[in-house]
């Protein structure tokens, strides 16, 4: 029987890693050639290196400038402004990227705006980077601060020392690896950033990520999206390396409540009116001419006209998006309890290894799989939603159903057959909540993908919601843009406030 289910815990663990494993294989077996390093000496992808580097190096740095007052402010006060301020972390897992890019369109555009020449710079991308992106030092920075015990600060206190001292000397080692881990996974998301750069940095700006996605349209040269993934890789990797020099401390205690300055509370109202102010805009300009000050319906009523549906395919991406995200989110669902339920110490290496492989990247091998074995590119496009939306759910999963209760299992031991009984008896109605939770939530993120449909050039196949507002953008429909971006928003917040009452309901 111990044999079975070890035997079982490999297998399934196996069966996760080849999904995403295989088309990787075959993309390297077919296109790793040692002489198409020699593209690393083209001044081209030097330059479109760096450019990726610096971007995300200089969108992290003041991504975490901006959010540590707020992350102080939301660590030591328990008023509303800081509730609304830790609610902000829907913005970069859920906030859909196209909506971001329509938005921050229209604002630069603005007569007012117009004028700083902000659309298609450096300037621009970071504005829309750091917009989307300092939630995450907030959230990270934030929940270090709460974990130190109020005793060390008051030691410190007795000792003569000030807010300023104490948080040089004390607070900022300790949560040191909390901004190091936020500055990882902030610096990944700008680096890896397909939406962002591909429509505000225009035909000036390129990263790596957006060189691979345009592999199809340019030739469809293998190797050197090969070159430029493994590029990507290896870049990552050094910065994670950059983790072991970082000291990790275990400490607990209660939280502290102080009162702070007003300075903070300002600047905090300030952040989050900007924050909150860009999403109530992405529904404003939905209404609002912004060019005659007009406020009329006309944007919705043009969208669902037959004339633009046969040329946009707006109907038919809300529904087909609508479709796959529900599928492939129960599908994840089931998967993601499976695994758990499986776990052994391969699993986090397993789920979390393809998180430094780009969706550009990742897009493309599956396409290859296209090539080599006619498999049907919907089919491949559902692969690629799961294989990024796995390590999502289960950060949300794993620890309900880890720690679901011993002694109910062991009970049920008696009472039920097997697996499936248990399951549908037992756990299920227990856990229904979080499953609901985290099904909504997985499809508020597979809705709003961006970067695996784009790369896989499916729009003259199947019309899918982002590509479809990429496509009103990349027209200049603005108005139109902004209708579906809040149609699209609408559905997302949805699902994720709706998730939210589960997981608070369970």
């Amino acid at each position: 029987m111990l044999k079975r289910k070890i035997l079982g815990k490999f297998l399934l663990n196996l069966c996760y890693g080849i999904l995403w494993l295989v088309p990787i294989y075959f993309f390297i077996r077919d296109f790793f050639d040692l002489s198409s390093l020699e593209l690393l000496k083209e001044n081209y992808i030097q330059e479109i290196t760096i450019f990726s580097i610096k971007q995300a190096f200089y969108s992290s740095v003041i991504a975490l400038l901006v959010g540590i007052i707020p992350a102080y402010y939301s660590a030591y006060s328990r008023d509303i402004l800081s509730k609304f301020i830790g609610s902000l972390v829907f913005i970069p897992f859920f906030f859909p990227v196209i909506s971001i890019v329509t938005i921050f369109s229209l604002i630069f555009n603005l007569p007012i705006v117009k004028e700083l020449n902000i659309l298609y710079t450096l300037k621009g991308i970071i504005m829309a980077n750091v917009f989307y992106n300092s939630p995450i030092f907030v959230k990270y920075i934030s929940e270090g601060l709460k974990k130190i015990p109020k005793e060390l600060e008051e030691s410190m206190r007795i000792d003569g020392a000030n807010d300023f001292i104490i948080f040089i000397k004390i607070q900022f080692s300790l949560i040191l690896p909390q901004i190091f881990r936020a500055f990882v996974l902030v610096f990944t998301y700008c680096f890896l950033g397909l939406g962002i750069i591909l429509s505000l940095g225009g035909i000036k700006y390129s990263n790596i990520e957006v060189e691979i996605a345009n592999t199809l349209m340019g030739g469809a040269d293998f190797s050197k999206a090969m070159l430029l993934g493994g590029l990507q890789f290896l870049i990552l990797l050094i910065l994670n390396s950059f983790g072991i020099f970082v000291k990790e401390y275990e400490i607990s205690g209660d939280q502290q409540e102080k009162k702070l300055g007003l300075i903070f509370k300002i600047y905090s109202l300030i952040y989050l009116i900007f924050q909150y102010g860009v999403v109530v805009l992405a529904f404003l300009f939905s209404f609002l001419n912004q060019f005659t000050g007009e406020f009329s319906l006309k944007a919705y009523i043009n969208l669902f006209s037959k004339p633009f549906n046969e040329e946009f395919g707006v109907i038919s991406a809300i529904a087909n998006s609508f479709m796959i995200s529900m599928i492939v989110s129960i599908i994840t669902v089931f998967i993601i309890y499976l695994i758990i339920k499986n776990y052994s110490r391969i699993t986090d290496i397993i789920i979390f290894s393809n998180m430094g492989i780009s969706g550009a990247f990742l897009a493309i091998t599956l396409y290859y799989m296209n090539i080599l074995f006619d498999i049907p590119l919907i089919l491949l496009l559902g692969v690629g939603y799961l294989i990024g939306a796995i390590p999502i759910g289960y950060s949300f999963m794993y620890q309900y159903i880890k720690k679901f209760p011993v002694e109910i299992l062991e009970v049920s031991e008696l009472d039920c057959k097997n697996f499936y009984q248990r399951f549908r008896y037992v756990e299920f109605p227990i856990l229904k909540n979080i499953f609901i939770s985290s099904f909504l939530q997985i499809f508020a993120v597979i809705f709003g993908e961006f970067t695996v449909v784009y790369t896989m050039q499916l729009g003259d196949i199947i019309p899918i919601a982002s590509l479809v507002n990429y496509s009103l953008v990349s027209n200049k429909k603005y108005m139109e843009s902004s209708a579906f971006s809040a149609i699209v928003l609408f559905i997302v917040l949805s699902a994720f406030l709706l998730g939210e009452y589960f997981k608070e309901k369970e």
